[in-house]
């Protein structure tokens, strides 16, 4: 099992990911562990993503997902681990990981992500990547941030840069 445990990002958050993303109807986002589908959804309905794929491997969080996203048109949501599913569609994936995964994942996003695609990642960043952009807030007597990542910018002259947020 990969990923972390599924905790559900308020409705605020997902709106600051998704604008800080730049989702928009020329988007094609993938979720990664999209959970119950809320980011999925929101990217579909409030920001008229051209398609939205979440990816969940727990069984009763993608019925929960499939159920919110079932009129939604453009939405797909997939039962299984996300390393075994092809991204290289994406131009946008949001994630909220833990800093340990979010390093192992940094392999299938040079191998399966178009340079200039956007990773919009939920309070840990991506070790030894530079953000393009980042925004920390307080709402609810909650911290959090959004790191922005643009793959090809994330490093300096070929190098990894510890820059930014890790």
């Amino acid at each position: 099992m990969v990923g972390a445990p599924f905790v559900p990002s308020p409705g605020y958050v997902i709106e600051k990911m998704l604008t800080l993303g730049g989702v928009n109807s020329n988007s094609v986002v993938y979720d990664l562990g999209c959970g119950d589908g809320s980011i999925v959804v929101a990217a579909a309905r409030d920001h008229h993503a051209k398609k939205v794929v979440g990816i969940e491997q727990k069984q009763k969080l993608c019925a929960i997902a499939l159920a919110k996203t079932r009129y939604l048109k453009n939405t797909l949501i997939v039962n299984a681990n996300y390393d075994t599913v092809d991204i290289s569609e994406a131009n946008i994936v949001t994630i909220y990981q833990s800093s340990s995964e979010n390093v192992r994942l940094k392999r299938k996003f040079l191998d399966e992500l178009s340079e200039g695609s956007t990773i919009v990642s939920h309070d840990f960043g991506i070790p030894g990547w530079r953000a393009k952009d980042f925004q920390t807030f307080k709402e609810n007597r909650h911290g959090y941030r959004i790191i922005v990542y643009v793959v090809g910018l994330h490093t300096l002259h070929g190098h990894e840069s510890c820059a930014g947020f890790s």
